[in-house]
């Protein structure tokens, strides 16, 4: 068997029943010939995203109508769309965003999926047409925010602050999402954070997190499947329905994490009882619009809206150039996974905390170099703030909402004597267990 033979016959060890002796000569040949076996695991991947993998909490009567209406015709589709998926490596991604709308058709009968077959071929038609002809995307939007703080942070209490989100799809895929006084972007090969009040730059590998909850908007494809993924989430309320020419996916969540000590509630999307509205294009399936609420109560308040979703407009390529941000040192944060610190690695955080304050007190920033590395590109803007300071208290520590380490409460007067009372954030999910400086200040 040759490998133009393997990918026309592939499908079979996809079906529920394979075919013998073909099935034992295409599994021979995978495994003698490494590129078909990549193709192979590759067609897996995308196949596993047809299988619904979580059911959400729904009337037993509901579940049974699904169940009676589809039952016919689940099969045939399935088959069908593992055999499309299987056609054409080019049209990979957007099978699998089809089946994920496919998965929550099959949920949410809203949709009348049952009615036919082919209406379903249609759909998965115009997900791979849509999503293979988006070649550039702007995204303006507004969040309740602080324009130099975390991406992730929102706040009832806040200002809308704008934002502007750019992607270019063309590999390598390239992207920005920019808020005045915070700007993360991808060149393709790194991701990197600039923040303007201390003109200080951070590079890391890709997917490094800067963006936090906004990389969901950098996949608008993808957004279906990863809210699918999560409606099986205590207290996830799902609907989904069809008007004029739109589809509107809506999503109650409650809020993620410890909230023992409530520091972090409502402090970020994930740590809220949200609402979150989509609405897509109902021949296209491109993402249209987004707003999320947080709730509190009876009491509901905008947090996140968009302005405009634009598709397949020019880009300005150095939007994802380093080199257009003159005088910043991008500093690579991959080696702290690596850092060492015997006298950080062997005590609480708030003895970490304590030790951090003496050393600016005394103005011996050495000795704090370590769980300071963070800021090592901005250390010029904290050794005038912070120099010379005075403690008055480091509090116990606590834990709040998802985030991995521990913040220490602090009461400490600066040198011009002003006073500042707020909460070291300290993590030690790092390599050796060091703890090191990663907000609060």
């Amino acid at each position: 068997m040759d490998c133009s033979m393997f990918k026309q016959e592939m499908a079979v060890l996809f079906d529920g029943i394979c075919k013998e002796p073909l099935a034992s000569e295409l599994r021979a040949h995978m495994h003698a010939c490494p590129d078909c076996k990549a193709d192979f695991l590759e067609m897996r991947e995308v196949i596993d995203h047809l299988q619904i993998r979580h059911m959400p909490s729904t009337p037993v009567s509901l579940k049974q109508n699904v169940i009676n209406n589809l039952s016919k015709e689940d099969e045939m589709m399935r088959r069908k769309l593992k055999q499309m998926a299987l056609l054409n490596s080019k049209i990979k991604k957007g099978v699998a965003v089809a089946a994920i709308l496919v998965a929550i058709m099959l949920v949410f009968p809203l949709f009348r999926i049952g009615a036919g077959s082919a209406k379903a071929d249609s759909l998965l038609e115009s997900s791979i047409k849509a999503t293979e002809s988006v070649k550039s995307m702007v995204i303006r939007l507004k969040v309740r925010t602080i324009a130099h703080d975390n991406f992730a942070l929102v706040d009832t209490k806040y200002d809308m602050v704008d934002h502007t989100i750019s992607k270019s799809f063309e590999a390598p895929e390239k992207w920005r999402v920019d808020k005045g006084d915070r700007v993360a972007f991808c060149d393709g090969m790194n991701d990197y954070l600039w923040i303007k009040t201390v003109n200080a730059g951070y590079k890391a590998g890709l997917n490094a997190g800067f963006v936090e909850w906004f990389r969901l908007l950098l996949n608008p494809e993808s957004i279906l499947m990863k809210e699918q993924q999560g409606i099986n989430d205590k207290g996830a309320k799902v609907t989904v329905k069809e008007k004029a020419g739109m589809i509107y996916l809506t999503i109650r969540s409650k809020a993620q994490g410890n909230f023992i000590n409530d520091y972090c509630k409502n402090r970020s999307i994930q740590e809220s009882d949200n609402r979150r509205e989509y609405v897509f294009d109902a021949k296209t399936k491109l993402l249209k619009g987004l707003k999320i609420y947080i709730l509190e109560g009876t009491r509901e308040t905008l947090i996140l809206e968009t302005e405009s979703i634009a598709y397949n407009v020019p880009i300005i390529p150095s939007l994802y150039d380093a080199s257009t941000f003159e005088g910043v040192t991008f500093e690579d944060v991959n080696k702290l996974k690596d850092v060492k610190s015997e006298t950080f690695s062997s005590i609480s955080s708030k003895r970490a905390a304590e030790i951090v304050f003496e050393g600016m007190a005394r103005n011996d920033w050495a000795s704090i170099q370590v769980p300071m590395s963070q800021y090592a590109s901005a250390l010029d803007a904290i050794k005038k703030y912070f120099a010379g300071l005075k403690v008055i208290k480091v509090g116990e520590p606590f834990k709040s909402g998802l985030y991995p380490g521990e913040f220490v409460p602090y009461h400490i007067i600066l040198k011009d004597g002003s006073v500042r009372k707020h909460n070291l954030a300290l993590r030690n999910d790092n390599k050796n267990k060091v703890w090191l400086v990663d907000g609060g200040l």
